[in-house]
């Protein structure tokens, strides 16, 4: 059924042929804006025939019975003196309208206005971190089956251990029951794991960690415990919210630390969060994602030696598919200000996203047109380069391989590049540990490590030939949407 959504930025209305499901990403063509579709409307409920015929049969007794009017001769009716509106009542009216008016615009500025969670969580991360992983748990876990097979990404990890621990000491059973929210950083002075909690955290909990000392820095408290993150490396661990807990090796330079500690108080402007920009209200909307800003700079995993290939090692062969890769990572990312991956999970499909961050709008729109003049912007009608077909041979079968192909799309938003596909969450499933370790660079147990928030993984998700006897189905992304 046809539905009209209108674009909370521009106000543009947007016309769909099928109402898409709640919570659901949608993009305004004309800004660019992606929101979650709203709840439906509910239908007035039509009455029933029985209450149709009762009504009827009332208003035809109603009509007999009204008398007829009065003689030329007879009493005449006097008329009822108009009674005046009350101006206390005008007044009252006016004001509740009024009050109601700015109360609604009210929400929608705080709404509008507020600090996302990703960002409030990145004023615990170390000022000068240029890249991030984030992981949206709580959402995750609204998918049971899907969040089982997630399960091998998380095993053994840092921030699961240290989930868990800081979960035990809380009275709770491990990190899916303490977070609904991860967030980790690093540089050169330090990092971060940062958790968003799921209920009201009481920071004095944190003192039952197993081997855990109090200390104080600057009037505020945090605690250090031995490997809580799994390595022999102790840890800071503090609570500076009644949402947030943060854990921090001891490693991290005393100056850096003392920020973290104090949440940036004075320089929040410089943190991670905020520097990302519209590429980070973009990225971090999805599920799990990874993010990272000033690609060329050192230790940052930018573009390696355009003349080489990853990590500046020189082209084996031309048409060798990590060379291929590497080239086309460098020529995508050189100059841009920042990149950042996500995967959006939904109830029917899992989106892919990678969105590059350029210096002006006029450099996004030209890579847009260039991606999507390329075979591969043809998607299954036009022939795939080698990189491709390999680096999405772990995102699943030939069946999800087919799909990833069939759905990829670009296009262009302001300042941001995006190329984009989708797949089945059904049949993505199995495999979803090994392929979302791959997006955060997070190591799982079946795959021998991801690649990391420094480095880029891969190009655009996509796949190779579907499996033989079946056409794939085709869901191109773009600008498919009408603005009126």
């Amino acid at each position: 059924m046809a539905v009209e959504l209108r674009c909370p930025d521009c106000r543009a209305k947007l016309r769909l042929k099928v109402a898409p499901d709640p919570g659901t990403e949608v993009e305004c063509p004309k800004c660019g804006t992606v929101f979650p579709a709203p709840e439906p409307e509910p239908e007035p409920e039509e009455e029933a025939p029985k209450e149709k015929a009762e009504k009827k049969e009332k208003a035809g007794k109603q009509t007999k019975t009204k008398k007829a009017p009065a003689a030329p001769g007879g009493p005449k009716k006097r008329k009822a003196k108009k009674r005046e509106t009350s101006k206390t009542a005008l007044f009252a009216v006016i004001g509740t309208g009024v009050f109601m008016l700015l109360s609604v615009a009210g929400v929608l500025i705080w709404f509008f206005s507020r600090t996302s969670k990703s960002v409030e969580m990145m004023y615990y991360v170390p000022e000068d971190a240029n890249s991030a992983v984030g992981m949206n748990i709580g959402h995750a876990q609204k998918y049971p089956e899907f969040y089982k097979s997630v399960g091998q990404m998380h095993a053994g990890s840092d921030y699961k251990t240290a989930g868990d621990a800081v979960a035990k000491a809380a009275g709770l059973a491990d990190m899916d029951a303490l977070a609904d929210y991860v967030v980790k950083a690093g540089s050169g002075s330090g990092s971060a794991i940062v958790f968003h909690t799921k209920a009201v955290f009481d920071g004095d909990a944190l003192a039952k960690l197993s081997g855990a000392e109090k200390k104080t820095l600057d009037g505020k408290t945090y605690y250090l415990a031995p490997g809580l993150a799994g390595g022999g490396e102790r840890q800071r661990v503090f609570a500076p919210t009644n949402r947030l807990v943060v854990v921090s090796p001891e490693s991290t330079k005393e100056g850096t630390f003392k920020k973290m500690l104090n949440g940036h108080a004075d320089s929040r402007d410089k943190t991670l969060g905020v520097r990302l920009g519209d590429l980070g209200k973009r990225v971090t909307r999805g599920t799990f994602w990874v993010v990272a800003i000033d690609p060329d700079a050192k230790g940052s995993g930018g573009a390696s030696d355009a003349k080489g290939g990853a990590g500046g090692t020189p082209d084996a062969k031309a048409d060798d598919p990590k060379a291929q890769l590497a080239r086309t990572i460098t020529e995508t990312i050189t100059g841009a200000r920042g990149y950042g991956i996500k995967a959006s999970l939904g109830s029917r499909e899992v989106r892919f996203e990678i969105v590059v961050w350029y210096k002006d709008s006029e450099k996004s729109a030209n890579v847009a047109r260039k991606w999507k003049e390329s075979e591969l912007g043809k998607g299954d009608e036009g022939t795939p380069p080698k990189w491709f077909k390999e680096e999405t041979q772990s995102m699943g079968d030939r069946k999800v391989a087919a799909q990833l192909l069939s759905n990829v799309g670009f296009g262009a938003s302001g300042e941001l590049f995006y190329a984009r596909t989708a797949v089945d969450t059904i049949d993505f499933q199995q495999s979803a540990g090994n392929a979302l370790g791959k997006v955060t660079g997070q190591k799982s147990q079946n795959a021998g490590g991801g690649t990391g928030p420094g480095a880029m993984p891969g190009a655009p998700a996509g796949g190779g030939p579907g499996a033989p006897g079946k056409t794939p189905r085709r869901r191109r992304f773009g600008p498919v949407r009408s603005c009126r």
